[in-house]
């Protein structure tokens, strides 16, 4: 799960001397060859033979773009062609991405992960072709900007659901090699790009309950189920004791199932797919197989609770929540409801 401001001092005393170290290993001439996934990565995004690109990092990471940056590890070149592996800081450490740019056009051909530390579960996604496609023909014109929803414009790239901070760190890493190529082949001023996610209170927008869930399969939105819509499904109420740390607490739950909700959305919803994630508005992710789903008893959207509506975040009313029947623990419960992404089994 990406939660971490409690992790800040670490993460801050941890980027001062990554960032020491990078700087260092420039300074005295640290390798910039290829590794056999970093040079199988760019013939697989351009088609062109790795072995015939030129190692040019040297030419381009001066001491300035270096620190401005940081990201940037090998550029290469082969003719128009301008190959870059960054690799960037996110969660659990570093990525490895290979990202290839037409230098003809200034635009992006595309990007693949070779490597990184992240926590499968959460970034299971990130290694598909409907994320990594997202980066495909974009222009270094403009940095790309991270959006937890949906993209707004050609510059929006969607958060892997429950993963933001690993999304972002993959978008620096490509603004990074956006900004490296603007200064060294365009004689452009790119303004500098963090290497790392800043975890400090505060920073981003952060998603923002809307009173509706938004139903997507693979990064595409299905449907937005609003709270009135289902307030007007068929509803029911379920008493539940609910243990945890701080004792045992009486509820008096009011919803409706969330079959009904996905039925509402698309009735072949509930065929087609074998999983959904919950995700909550800080991330939190609670995975329900389709069988728990479709059970009589099971799992619920709810709005209320002892006769009252759920709060959001913010204290307002309008708040929705997921509540697995049989987890007397809450474990599997999801507040402050703002998504169901949806997996087939190919997918797990």
């Amino acid at each position: 799960m990406e939660r971490g401001i409690s992790k800040v001092g670490n993460r801050t005393l941890a980027a001062a001397v990554l960032l020491s170290v990078m700087l260092i290993a420039c300074a005295c001439g640290e390798s910039t060859s290829l590794t056999v996934d970093e040079a199988a990565a760019i013939s697989e995004i351009c088609g062109a033979d790795a072995a015939d690109f030129k190692d040019i990092s040297r030419e381009v990471l001066t001491k300035e773009r270096t620190e401005k940056f940081t990201a940037v590890s090998k550029v290469y070149r082969y003719g128009e062609l301008y190959a870059f592996i960054v690799k960037p800081v996110a969660y659990n450490g570093p990525l490895t991405i290979a990202l290839v740019i037409n230098g003809a056009v200034g635009e992006s051909i595309g990007i693949r992960i070779i490597e990184h530390t992240e926590t499968q579960h959460y970034v299971r996604d990130m290694d598909s072709s409907w994320f990594t496609g997202r980066f495909a023909n974009k222009s270094t014109a403009d940095y790309l900007s991270l959006v937890r929803l949906s993209a707004r414009d050609d510059r929006d790239i969607v958060a892997i659901t429950g993963a933001t901070v690993t999304t972002e760190a993959v978008i620096n890493g490509v603004n990074a090699a956006f900004g490296a190529f603007n200064e060294f082949v365009l004689g452009q001023t790119a303004g500098a790009v963090p290497y790392m996610v800043r975890f400090e209170p505060g920073h981003g927008e952060g998603p923002v309950e809307t009173e509706s869930i938004t139903i997507r399969a693979y990064g595409i939105i299905l449907a937005e189920v609003s709270l009135e819509d289902i307030r007007a499904l068929p509803s029911v109420r379920r008493t539940m004791s609910i243990h945890s740390t701080g004792g045992v607490t009486q509820h008096s739950f009011r919803g409706t199932l969330l079959s009904n909700v996905l039925d509402f959305a698309d009735p072949g919803i509930r065929e087609e797919y074998s999983r959904a994630l919950a995700v909550g508005v800080d991330d939190y992710i609670s995975g329900i197989s389709m069988e728990e789903i479709k059970g009589e008893n099971s799992v619920y959207v709810m709005y209320e609770d002892n006769d009252e509506p759920l709060l959001k975040k913010n204290g307002e009313a309008g708040a929705m929540r997921i509540v697995v029947v049989n987890d007397v623990f809450g474990q599997r419960f999801t507040n402050y409801l703002l998504e169901v992404s949806l997996e087939s089994e190919a997918a797990w």
